[in-house]
């Protein structure tokens, strides 16, 4: 088995979910609780550093609980990257005040561009593959839908990435392994 050292996060907006912005829902509760309980089991097997994009959704929701497991992991390391600077600008200020205590608290701001262009979510988003040795997401694989996530995730297994995925309403975990070029 492969060592893992570094994780990136991927899933939707929490406009995809079915709480939605309610963070006080008993699914958003158990879903953050999923996701923390993977990057410990992930801690466990050695991965130590942690890549965002600090979307909102899965990705602030990821980030702040490497930070909150941090107080008992010092070892754990949250790198934040940022497709391009400002991308908080049209959120409401208690998200903007959040993001910055993420920023703050990570070991790393890497902001790829000056300014928002045509596919810069996506070029966010091989950084964060290209640099994980496995990507855990929240994401219905079996819908295939056209959506960043969905791209992140059939990125990281075209480059031959070990994928977890957490079922956004069951909550049940499954990891996607890499097809080999020959389809076996």
């Amino acid at each position: 088995m492969a060592v893992l050292t570094s994780c990136a996060f991927t899933g939707h907006r929490p406009s995809h979910f079915s709480f939605q912005y309610d963070e006080s829902a008993p699914g958003c509760i158990r879903l953050k609780a999923v996701l923390e309980k993977q990057i410990l089991r992930l801690h466990h097997r050695g991965v130590t550093d942690f890549y965002t994009g600090c979307a909102l959704g899965v990705d602030l929701w990821a980030g702040e609980a490497v930070l909150s497991l941090k107080q008992q992991n010092p070892d754990l390391q949250l790198h934040c990257i940022i497709p391009f600077e400002g991308q908080e600008r049209r959120w409401k200020a208690a998200d903007q005040d959040r993001y910055s205590n993420l920023l703050k608290r990570s070991c790393e701001v890497l902001v790829l561009s000056p300014r928002y262009f045509s596919g810069c979510y996506h070029a966010r988003n091989r950084y964060l593959v290209d640099h994980a040795d496995v990507l855990l997401g929240v994401y219905d694989y079996k819908k295939q839908e056209s959506s960043g996530t969905g791209y992140t995730v059939h990125y990281a297994l075209s480059h031959n990435k070990p994928v977890l995925l957490i079922h956004p309403e069951t909550l049940v975990v499954y990891a996607r392994a890499p097809v080999s070029p020959s389809g076996a």
